[in-house]
């Protein structure tokens, strides 16, 4: 059996860098609108040899939706992504955890203004008692039932074409552009948490334990071979 030293090299760098992917899905279990990573690998032919080109997707499927009452906390059923103002660029999000700031601007928990379709959404910060906010599931924001603009939703006709940035953000790859969903469902006094399922990851782990072990034991027993080989290569005329 022909087992190159190169393809056990690829197979244990490929396993630590699906065993990097699925720890931060873990330790993102708990995080408002996280999308989970799946790292997948591809043959590819160079230069007349086969080598396996590893890529991550993310999985954009809906989260699970907890109750919390708190009138600033919103979630979308089905597509679209909240539009935010990072000041340089607009980035985008399905963390709906938002709070009025003290300028009366509906704000992420890391404070960039959320868009609306006419720009910052202005709860009210004339410095008396906050207005009841009320969301309707098409997006319009009243504040005591006096309309103040519309939920920019925006979503692309490609998942791919988003990057994630960190801090549960994506950002439009150059060249990309998003659309507005026309008839978003918004869910006021609720947050969609995330959609990794901690009992798959940690299965996935265990297996991923299990190949790089295996290609390990396969390395050492090579050596061990040519090793051997090396010493007893004299005692052959």
């Amino acid at each position: 059996m022909n087992i190159r030293f190169s393809e056990l090299k690829q197979a244990m760098i490929g396993n630590l860098n699906r065993n990097n992917v699925v720890a931060n899905n873990l330790a993102n279990v708990n995080s408002n609108g996280y999308k989970r990573d799946v790292m997948f690998s591809e043959l590819m032919q160079t230069k007349g040899n086969q080598q396996l080109d590893t890529k991550i997707k993310t999985d954009f499927s809906q989260g699970s939706m907890t109750q919390t009452n708190n009138p600033l906390d919103l979630a979308i059923s089905g597509s679209g992504f909240f539009t935010i103002d990072d000041g340089e660029q607009t980035v985008y999000t399905r963390d709906g955890h938002f709070s009025r700031g003290a300028d009366g601007l509906l704000r992420t928990t890391l404070g960039q203004p959320v868009m609306g379709q006419t720009g910052w959404i202005d709860l009210g910060s004339d410095g008396n008692t906050p207005g009841v906010v009320r969301i309707t599931m098409q997006g319009d924001v009243y504040v005591d039932d006096a309309f103040v603009d519309r939920l920019e939703i925006s979503s692309f006709e490609k998942m791919s074409d988003l990057e994630k940035i960190g801090s549960n953000l994506f950002k439009a790859k150059p060249g990309t552009w998003d659309d507005r969903v026309v008839d978003p469902k918004i869910i006021q006094g609720k947050i969609e948490g995330s959609n990794v399922a901690a009992i798959h990851e940690m299965v996935e782990l265990i297996d991923i334990q299990r190949s790089f072990e295996t290609a390990q034991k396969t390395l050492r027993t090579l050596d061990d071979a040519m090793g051997k080989a090396a010493n007893n290569i004299g005692n052959y005329r």
